[in-house]
């Protein structure tokens, strides 16, 4: 272990889970040892996680507290505490865990994604009683991470950096977003079907010239879905060697033209942005949605648009971009301009087929499950492609397909929520047509015309309620399903 790596943090809580260990006169330094090192740190980013998360430092330290108390120790002490191999894997985990989410050190949040992967050697019944998932703080680091780069940006005092506490993200980068960042956190659709695009991407990228795809296909048919799908796949390690731990970074190119005050502001911003890309070495892939846009963004009078701009660095093969847009955009836009056209690599994305989609639905209902807290059944995920292809044929699949699941599932959980509350009403209504019935047993509908109309009202606001319910709810609602709470 090269020490080196680590920040003062993470040396911290190496040697405090030592110190752990000698207090519960234990003869090795265990996980749970240097997690309870990590907990007890104050003022550090695990702290803020854990609370980020909804699980406090003090609950996770009595879990641990419990747990080590149970354990079997010695009578004394022993001074030259070992590190057990477990501990030594996390360590070497957490190297990766910092490389994937690109940053300098080895800090304590990368050593705390490290003991809650499942191969750690973490105790079963204290990873259960915490209840915390890689996931969670992957997660709650990207939400940690969008908060420092817009407070890394803020303009400070001169000579003075901004304030922060961690390191200072690059100027211009502000104005893109890491894919790779967002599918180490889980926040991306599972990608189905599409790994022809993904390798031809790859390849494209592999290439020591002319190394810029650009993804031409139909408005929904899932072009930035292969992007992301190639971001996940970078964090994954399911690349060639020569792209593991380069970030894909979306351009804001709205952003970027957005706020520039004087003539040639974007031409500053966009040249310092592609500079910065050139001096990472290959580590920094951008993708630009819509990147027809790049022909006349900014551009006013006599500045340079951004397409210009990038034209030298991508001639040279010194800047890799990865671009969508539609057919028709590119001929538009960018195919009219053959230096440019030329410096791009097309790879044509076509809509996929009824069963392609429905296998790509398949894939990824379980997210739309999750959301709206619903199950599809089998037939449901195949009506909505049929249903797609046969009323909204003017629109791509798989686009339309997953938002009509998007939208059932929707309306689905408002009318069960209106029809909960109707439910109550109705079930007290019959109450009452009951009890009127009664009262009105034997009598003379002509003489009592009193007791009557009051049956007669009940019985007409018992019929308006019942056919709002059903109106909400309808063939939905099945015999003893919903009873009255």
């Amino acid at each position: 272990m090269d020490i080196a790596n680590y920040s003062s943090d993470s040396r911290s809580a190496i040697k405090n889970a030592k110190e752990v260990a000698a207090d519960f006169k234990h003869p090795e330094i265990e996980v749970e040892h240097l997690l309870m090192a990590l907990v007890r740190q104050e003022a550090t980013e695990v702290e803020s996680i854990l609370n980020q998360i909804g699980k406090s430092p003090a609950f996770v330290e009595s879990i641990l507290e419990i747990h080590l108390k149970e354990r079997s120790s010695r009578a004394t002490a022993r001074e030259n505490l070992t590190i057990s191999p477990s501990v030594q894997n996390v360590l070497a985990q957490a190297l990766e865990e910092k490389n994937k989410l690109y940053d300098t050190l080895v800090e304590p949040e990368h050593i705390l994604l490290a003991i809650f992967d499942p191969r750690s050697g973490l105790s079963p019944y204290v990873n259960e009683k915490i209840g915390i998932t890689r996931e969670d703080i992957y997660k709650a680091i990207a939400e940690s991470k969008a908060v420092e780069e817009i407070a890394t940006t803020t303009t400070a005092p001169e000579g003075k950096k901004p304030a922060t506490g961690k390191k200072e993200v690059a100027g211009t980068l502000r104005y893109c977003v890491d894919m790779t960042n967002q599918a180490a956190a889980g926040e991306f659709d599972p990608m189905i079907g599409r790994e022809k695009e993904v390798q031809l991407v790859i390849q494209i990228l592999l290439r020591r010239r002319k190394n810029s795809p650009v993804l031409v296909g139909g408005a929904g048919v899932g072009k930035s879905a292969i992007v992301e799908g190639f971001a996940q796949a970078v964090i994954d390690k399911k690349v060639p060697e020569a792209l593991h731990g380069v970030k894909v970074m979306q351009v804001d190119m709205g952003g970027l033209v957005a706020g520039a005050k004087y003539k040639g502001e974007f031409e500053e911003r966009f040249k310092a942005l592609v500079s910065e890309v050139v001096k990472s070495g290959g580590k920094i892939i951008l993708f630009i949605d819509e990147i027809h846009t790049i022909a006349g963004a900014g551009s006013g009078g006599a500045g340079m648009d951004a397409a210009n701009l990038i034209k030298p660095a991508l001639a040279r093969g010194h800047i890799r971009l990865i671009g969508a847009t539609t057919e028709e955009e590119y001929i538009k836009y960018l195919e009219k301009d053959k230096a440019l056209d030329r410096r791009f690599e097309r790879i044509k994305v076509e809509e996929p087929t009824f069963d392609e989609t429905v296998r790509i639905i398949k894939g990824i209902v379980n997210k739309y499950q999750d959301h709206h807290k619903v199950e599809y059944t089998p037939e449901a995920v195949t009506a909505s492609v049929k249903f797609a292809q046969r009323y909204l044929s003017e629109r791509n699949l798989p686009d339309v397909a997953i938002d009509i699941i998007d939208e059932a599932a929707s309306e689905f959980g408002v009318k069960k929520e209106l029809a909960k509350e109707r439910i109550s009403v109705v079930s007290s209504q019959v109450q009452e047509i009951k009890e009127l019935l009664k009262s009105c047993e034997g009598k003379d509908p002509k003489k009592d015309v009193v007791e009557f109309g009051k049956l007669r009202d009940a019985y007409e606001r018992f019929s308006r309620d019942f056919d709002i319910l059903n109106g909400y709810w309808g063939h939905r609602l099945e015999v003893g399903q919903e009873a009255p709470s």
